[in-house]
C-alpha cells in the first residue's frame, strides 16, 4: 500500500544517510540529554528536534533492536489547557492502529506518579518529513509524487473514519521513508467529531506553546525524523480553538471562525501540500530556491493578525499578505452564493471588503503537471467546504489510477472519555496519563487513597451541592427543609 507497484525508485532522503550511517557519524548526546529519565531500555543516540514543549531524541531500543524517537516534554501540567492537549494526543495515538499513522510504542512511567511533571513518549521515527523534503534541493517525478500523495490521502481517510479531525495538517506533521511511506504525526490539536456533537466547547485562549506553533517555532518539537535539514539557497455545533493548523495550510472556513466545519478543512491542507509537492518537480519549478508553499500569508485576520493593526480588518483587505488575500491572489475572490453559505454576519461584511479579483489560477503554476494532477489540486482547494472534494472523491480520482490498494478503516470511532470533563484539575488529568500508560505497563497504578480517596471526595462534594439546591428549592417554595 505504501510502495508503488510500478517501481518508482524512491526519493532522494532528506537525510542523505541510513540509520548506520547516521549512528556511526552522530555528536556526541549533549549533557543535558543524559539525564533523561527513561528505562534502561532505551539509549539515546542524538537530539533530532527541540521547541517549546520539550526535546526529541533518537534512541536506539535494546529489548526490540529497534531505532526509536522519545519525545520528552517537560512541564506538562504548567498550563492545564496545553496539558489536556497532551492528553488530547496520546489518547488520541493509542486509540489508532493504521500503517500511515504514527505510532506510539511506548509511555515510559515516572518513578512517583503523584508529582510527575515530565513525560516520555517513544514514538516511531521516519526518515524525513515534508518540511524538510521541501527544503532539499532535490527533484521528484509525478510518480513519486503521486504515491506521496496516495499515501497521505488514505491516512487522512482512516483518520476520519475513526471521527478524528486533524485539524494541523501541514508537512512537517507528515512523514516520510525512502520507500515513500507516509506517517501522519501531532495529533495534539485534533478532536474527535463524535465529542463535539456531545459538548459546547469555549474558544480558549492562546497558550505561549501554542502561540510558538503558530509562528513557527516550536515546530522541531513534534518533528519525528532523523534527517537534518537542507535549506535552499534563498530563504455539528463546535466553537472549536481559534489557533488550528498554521495559517499556509489553513482552510478559509477556519480562517472565518466559522462554527460548523468538519472533514474539509483537512482536504483543504492536504492540498496546500500536494501544491508545495508539485512544487518538487523540475517541469514546475525548475530552481529550487523558487520554491515555495502556495499561499504564503505573513498574517491571519483574524486569528493572528498583524500585531501592528490587530483590530483593523480593513488593512488585511488592501493588497497585502494577509493569508486570506494570499488565497484570492491564485483562486479569485468567492461568489456572492458561496459568501451567502458563510453562517456569521460579520464574516460576510469582511469578504466582501476584499478587492473583487479571478486569480491568476494553480494550473498556470504547474504547467509540468498532468490535467488529472491539476484536476484533483483544483477541487481540493475551493472556497467553499461543501463544494469541496471529499477524501473517498480524491482516492477514485483517475490521478490515481494505477497505484490505489486496498484502503482500511477503523472499527470504532475514537471516544475519550475525559472530553465529557471540560473542567478537569491537574489531578485529574494525571488520574487520566496514567490511564493512558497502562495500556503499556498494566501495573502502574496510582496510589489508591489518592485517586479514589479524592473520586469520593468529589462525588462527596456533589451531594453536599445537590443538597444544598434541594434546600434553597424548599425554601423558596415556602417549605419545611
Amino acid at each position: 500500500m505504501s510502495r508503488d507497484p510500478r517501481g518508482a525508485a524512491p526519493p532522494p532522503s532528506a537525510g542523505g544517510a541510513g540509520y548506520d550511517n547516521r549512528t556511526a557519524a552522530k555528536a556526541r548526546i549533549p549533557k543535558a540529554h543524559q539525564d533523561w529519565k527513561i528505562p534502561e531500555q532505551y539509549e539515546i543516540r542524538q537530539l533530532i528536534g527541540t521547541g517549546s514543549y520539550g526535546h526529541v531524541c533518537e534512541a536506539y531500543d535494546k529489548y526490540n533492536q529497534r531505532i526509536v524517537a522519545i519525545k520528552k516534554i517537560h512541564r506538562v501540567f504548567e498550563d492545564l489547557i496545553d496539558c489536556k492537549r497532551i492528553l488530547r494526543e496520546i489518547a488520541i495515538l493509542n486509540r489508532l492502529d493504521h500503517d500511515h499513522i504514527i505510532k506510539m510504542l511506548d509511555i515510559c512511567p515516572p518513578d512517583d506518579l503523584e508529582h510527575f511533571d515530565e513525560l516520555y513518549i517513544v514514538l516511531e521515527i521516519a526518515d524525513s518529513d515534508f518540511k524538510k523534503l521541501f527544503r532539499t534541493p532535490v527533484f521528484l517525478t509525478e510518480l513519486h509524487i503521486k504515491t506521496l500523495l496516495y499515501n497521505l490521502l488514505v491516512g487522512v481517510k482512516y483518520l476520519h473514519s475513526a471521527g478524528i479531525l486533524h485539524r494541523d495538517l501541514k508537512p512537517a506533521n507528515c512523514l516520510v521513508n525512502q520507500d515513500c511511506s507516509v506517517k501522519i504525526c501531532d495529533f495534539g490539536l485534533s478532536r474527535a467529531i463524535g465529542m463535539e456533537k456531545q459538548l459546547h466547547l469555549q474558544q480558549l485562549p492562546n497558550t505561549p506553546r501554542e502561540i510558538d506553533a503558530e509562528d513557527g517555532t516550536a515546530g522541531a518539537a513534534s518533528s519525528l525524523a532523523a534527517g537534518p535539514i537542507v535549506p535552499h539557497t534563498q530563504n455539528l455545533k463546535r466553537q472549536l480553538t481559534g489557533h488550528v493548523v498554521t495559517r499556509w495550510y489553513r482552510a478559509p472556513e477556519l480562517i472565518l471562525l466559522e462554527e460548523n466545519y468538519g472533514e474539509a478543512i483537512d482536504v483543504w491542507s492536504v492540498g496546500c501540500i500536494f501544491a508545495e509537492l508539485l512544487g518538487m518537480m523540475k517541469e514546475n519549478v525548475a530552481f529550487p530556491s523558487d520554491r515555495g508553499p502556495l499561499f504564503p500569508g505573513s498574517s491571519c485576520f483574524p486569528l493572528s493578525p498583524d500585531h501592528k493593526h490587530a483590530t483593523d480588518y480593513k488593512f488585511h483587505t488592501r493588497g497585502n499578505r494577509d493569508q486570506l488575500n494570499m488565497i484570492f491572489n491564485i483562486l479569485g475572490t468567492p461568489s456572492d452564493e458561496d459568501i451567502e453559505e458563510l453562517e456569521k454576519e460579520d464574516a460576510k461584511r469582511y469578504i466582501r471588503c476584499f478587492t473583487r479579483r479571478d486569480g491568476t489560477g494553480i494550473r498556470d503554476k504547474f504547467r509540468g503537471s498532468s490535467p488529472e494532477a491539476l484536476d484533483i489540486l483544483d477541487r481540493m482547494l475551493v472556497f467553499n467546504p461543501r463544494k469541496r472534494i471529499t477524501v473517498d472523491e480524491c482516492l477514485e480520482h483517475p490521478f490515481f489510477k494505477g497505484i490505489r490498494g486496498i484502503e482500511t478503516i477503523a472499527k470504532d470511532e475514537v471516544f475519550l472519555q475525559f472530553e465529557l470533563e471540560p473542567e478537569l484539575d491537574e489531578m485529574q488529568l494525571r488520574k487520566y496519563f496514567v490511564m493512558e500508560m497502562q495500556k503499556f505497563h498494566p501495573d502502574v497504578r496510582c496510589d489508591e487513597v489518592v485517586v479514589l480517596g479524592y473520586i469520593w471526595w468529589r462525588r462527596f462534594q456533589c451531594r453536599l451541592d445537590s443538597n444544598a439546591s434541594r434546600f434553597v428549592g424548599h425554601v423558596d417554595d415556602g417549605g419545611d427543609y
